[in-house]
């Protein structure tokens, strides 16, 4: 599979040339201090992860995700406890494989979903991302849907790095550039007085992901306003910094 990822990755981010440019400034920009050679290693190791990212969603059994110990006895106890759930994560390593977190866990679970425009591609997704029986949510009704769920346990996925404007985020540096990033997670967090994480995906070979979980406050109601927004943003950063080629790089994140 690594010659069919490489050629994938050469195809896509040579010979098609999928948001090179962009790929290549948000790299350079967050990585001031790295030379060329440096740049171009990440930009194709970005590329070929691409590639293996491609067939994982095309073949969704194929990919394994592993439970850390932390993660399955902290999301049970809070869930046993009544507990909202708020898991926020970005786009690193393969965000998708979390829809079997209803079939590894045991728990329902549900995450934010914003439809596509593409009618065949929205029904595609929605046929993967459910199929291990997690629970979408549209986007623009996600704040109603649970706030109505006051008072019930419940577990959701928020993937909150994406650009907010810059009338809807919090000004915060991110990856060496000032940035923005959502605060809506935090907003509904504190409402709901949730227990809120970040989950971090970590390859370990091929098509294997362990789900590691980092606690961001046990309620979100005695946390500072901008205390989980910064921590979320300095965790997803570190992830990155860690192994630069899993983040999706060719989002144009800076506006």
């Amino acid at each position: 599979m690594n010659r069919i990822y490489n050629f994938g990755g050469f195809l896509i981010g040579k010979i098609l040339r999928y948001r090179s440019a962009v790929v290549t400034q948000n790299l350079a920009r967050s990585f001031p201090l790295s030379d060329y050679k440096e740049l171009s290693l990440q930009h194709q190791r970005f590329y070929r992860n691409m590639c293996r990212l491609i067939v994982e969603l095309l073949l969704p059994g194929r990919p394994e995700l592993i439970l850390s110990a932390d993660l399955y006895r902290t999301l049970h106890q809070q869930y046993r406890a009544d507990r909202q759930i708020i898991l926020l994560l970005g786009h690193y390593g393969n965000w998708e494989i979390l829809g079997k977190l209803p079939l590894q866990l045991g728990l329902p679970i549900q995450s934010l979903y914003k439809p596509q425009k593409n009618r065949w591609v929205d029904r595609f997704l929605q046929r993967r991302r459910g199929q291990y029986g997690l629970r979408l949510l549209p986007s623009q009704q996600a704040a109603k849907i649970l706030l109505d769920q006051t008072g019930h346990p419940s577990i959701t996925l928020f993937i909150a790095d994406q650009f907010p404007g810059t009338a809807n985020g919090l000004a915060i540096d991110f990856l060496q550039q000032p940035s923005y990033m959502f605060m809506g997670p935090e907003r509904i967090a504190k409402r709901l007085d949730a227990y809120v994480a970040y989950i971090e995906l970590q390859a370990i070979g091929n098509h294997k992901w362990k789900a590691n979980l980092q606690p961001i406050c046990l309620r979100a109601t005695d946390s500072p306003d901008g205390h989980i927004t910064t921590s979320y943003t300095r965790k997803l950063e570190k992830s990155i910094q860690q192994d630069p080629s899993w983040w999706l790089w060719s989002h144009k994140r800076w506006k």
